[in-house]
């Protein structure tokens, strides 16, 4: 599907005026579970799904006493003792729930399921909750569920009390107090709100909104929406989360605002005595159980319902119905929250269950841009897209060599190969715009999943996603080395860089950065559109690099236009280093002179242990030297020694003019050996001018 876009704040004030109470017509809800559950979790056992974690006090009363958490998110441990209120009791499996709260005053719990789930053929979501038992009168606050767009990051709840968890708080409306933002890329917040906070918007609840709830933005004592199911609409920070609708036929400015629903939202458990047993305190809750189902459609009309089964002989009763906010993101993720304050109440969960509301493929695979960070409006060249790939078994049996292909983004990579039945997972990988991208305006690239079901392959239908693109400032990188061969120790490795404008504006200032190689030097440091230009730079490699066997450095090159700076992509290069025994020979002497016969000449050798071992009986032999001598025989990698001997000029070398000798270091008993090393000097003649011959040069010196 074509990526939608991104609620703007304006759009998440305009989509506070779909709501039932405004008059506009509401199609009949048409959701109903279909297929596999993709979540379902009871939290009565001593632990739970792995993919939930907790936020602040909650825990499970299944698992063994454990103590209190520290702040933020956490794995859901078991619950700390001496709780207040008529808590079921710990250590209850297989009769515990997911505790958010106990009556104390001022907590703040959620659990959230950070793990998408597509949302192209719409959700159904129910689950179990208790709200009872506050040791203040009203009780309060309420508790929460809320979908959160999938592409974004789920790693902590909104504010807090008459928030619930889901919208954005300025607390007591106090302009001196922090501006606690929502939840992250918030789509939809159903609050079962017991006090009645979540339907105004009183401490800038829905800021930015045009639509704002029918009780204003004042504060209101009692509460206006108490036992009252209200939804809250898309946000982001501390903009939108709008009023949407609510159980109430009144959605006038005028008070009050009555409550439709046919029970009560807080149950009458007022005690379970400390010594209670897991199977008694489950008898005494059993009267303030209350299972809601909150439903999405699928789009393009999609529509949200909520319906209630109070347990009262009425069986399950829908309660409110309204259009769904618009777009719809491409998958979802989903939490929930409840707090107290200076009023209390237990908060209990147990029995949660997602499934599609329409039939899925049997491998199901929805394409996203990630949110996190968020992406921009318009593409340029150069840009990376992280794409997200989550991909569903909605079969009845395991898949295994589970894979995502995409037909411009290679490396995709997947956190697991099988999926069990109702399993969903997230595979990444990045693409990079292109210059090509840029001249026609976007980019559509394609995605399929695929793998096996009892050796029957499953192939998902395609999803693809369409983003713009405008050439903009943007610059390429491509870096070479000679890869072909193992490099030693010592080596210097030459780089080129091939640096070209991909975009539409000339570019200045032309530099390449590598992690690697200093002194990186370019032909020109100004491109035109297209043109493009070769730096080069060279590395010597070091002991490290044969230790690990190779060298991957990283290069970008960096430009400017109007003042702004322009990087390219990075590129990278590995080339081999060998780790193996080697050692290397280099043979010096002064060679600007001539010798005479009989002159000494003095040849110095330096040894060098190019290997990734210690090398031992260090030697060099020279064709003309009989005695070499050596500083060091034993050399650690890397390290190198100087060897020294001398030779003497002959009258044969004065007959040929010169002298060329070659010289060999070696070690570990002549296993090890380097390339050979030559030297030549010139040695005078003069001898030839006054007898003729070199037969009677050699009389002379008789």
């Amino acid at each position: 599907m074509t990526t939608m876009p991104r609620l703007t704040g304006a759009a998440l004030g305009v989509l506070g005026l779909v709501s039932t109470g405004l008059g506009l017509t509401t199609p009949p809800a048409q959701a109903q579970p279909v297929g596999v559950p993709l979540v379902n979790e009871t939290f009565t056992g001593a632990s739970a799904d792995s993919r939930f974690e907790a936020f602040g006090p909650a825990c499970l009363t299944g698992a063994p006493e454990a103590t209190a958490p520290g702040p933020g998110t956490h794995p859901l441990t078991g619950c700390p003792p001496n709780a207040t209120g008529p808590v079921p009791p710990n250590d209850a499996a297989p009769n515990g729930y997911l505790r958010l709260t106990d009556a104390s005053n001022d907590q703040s719990a959620a659990v959230l399921y950070n793990h998408a789930l597509p949302a192209n053929q719409g959700l159904v979501t129910t689950f179990d909750q208790w709200q009872y038992g506050g040791t203040t009168n009203p009780p309060a606050d309420g508790i929460s569920f809320f979908l959160i767009d999938g592409a974004a990051s789920l790693t902590a709840p909104g504010a807090f009390g008459g928030s619930l968890g889901y919208a954005q708080k300025l607390p007591d409306d106090d302009p001196g107090e922090e501006f606690l933002p929502g939840v992250n890329h918030g789509y939809l917040g159903v609050g079962l709100d017991v006090l009645g906070n979540y339907f105004g918007d009183w401490e800038h609840r829905g800021n930015g909104c045009d639509n704002r709830s029918p009780a204003g933005t004042e504060f209101r004592i009692p509460a206006p929406g108490t036992n009252m199911v209200t939804v809250r609409g898309p946000g982001n920070g501390t903009e939108g989360y709008c009023f949407l609708t609510a159980t109430t036929d009144n959605f006038s400015t005028t008070g009050p605002w009555e409550s439709t629903l046919p029970g009560q939202l807080h149950g009458p458990t007022t005690e379970v005595p400390a010594d209670a047993t897991p199977e008694e305190a489950e008898a005494l809750l059993e009267p303030s159980r209350r299972t809601v189902t909150v439903e999405i459609s699928p789009a393009p009309d999609p529509v949200l319902t909520v319906s209630i089964d109070f347990h009262d002989g009425n069986g399950t009763q829908q309660v409110l119905s309204s259009p769904a906010p618009q777009p719809v993101p491409d998958t979802y993720k989903f939490g929930f929250a409840a707090s107290t304050g200076l009023f209390t109440d237990v908060h209990l969960i147990r029995n949660v269950s997602v499934h599609p509301a329409a039939e899925l493929p049997q491998l199901n695979l929805v394409k996203q841009v990630s949110q996190d960070p968020a992406p921009p409006a318009v593409y340029t060249p150069g840009m990376e897209v992280p794409f997200e790939y989550v991909v569903t078994n909605s079969g009845n049996t395991p898949l295994s060599d589970v894979n995502v292909t995409d037909d411009r983004v290679t490396g995709i990579t997947c956190p697991k190969t099988t999926l069990a039945s109702g399993e969903s997972m997230t595979c990444t990988g990045t693409y990079t715009v292109t210059a090509a991208d840029g001249r026609a305006g976007s980019v559509t690239n394609t995605a399929t999943a695929s793998g096996d079901s009892d050796g029957t392959p499953v192939t998902s239908p395609p999803d693809e996603v369409t983003l713009p693109v405008t050439p903009g400032p943007s610059l390429g990188i491509e870096k070479s080395a000679d890869t072909t061969q193992a490099y030693q120790v010592g080596d210097e490795v030459p780089y080129t860089y091939t640096v070209t404008n991909t975009g539409d504006t000339e570019l200045t200032g032309i530099t390449v950065n590598d992690n690697r190689v200093t002194e990186i030097t370019c032909e020109d440091t100004t491109l035109a559109p297209g043109a493009n230009t070769t730096c080069t730079g060279t590395y010597t490699v070091t002991v490290q690099d044969a230790q690990d066997g190779s060298v991957t450095n990283t290069a970008a090159a960096q430009g400017t236009t109007n003042g702004t700076t322009v990087t390219s992509p990075p590129d990278e290069e590995t080339i081999a280093v060998t780790a193996e025994p080697s050692i290397s020979l280099k043979k010096t002497t002064d060679t600007s002179r001539s010798y005479d016969v009989g002159d000494e000449v003095p040849y110095t050798y330096t040894v060098t242990n190019t290997g990734g071992t210690e090398l031992t009986g260090v030697t060099v032999t020279d064709n003309r030297i009989s005695e070499v001598t050596c500083q060091d025989t034993t050399l650690a990698p890397g390290a190198s020694t100087t060897c020294t001997g001398t030779y003497t000029v002959t009258t044969a070398d004065a007959k040929k003019g010169k002298v060329t000798n070659t010289a060999e270091a070696s070690a570990e008993n002549d296993t090890v050996r380097s390339d050979p090393a030559k030297a030549t000097i010139t040695v005078k003649t003069a001898c030839k001018d006054t007898y003729g011959d070199y037969g009677d040069c050699e009389k002379e010196y008789r």
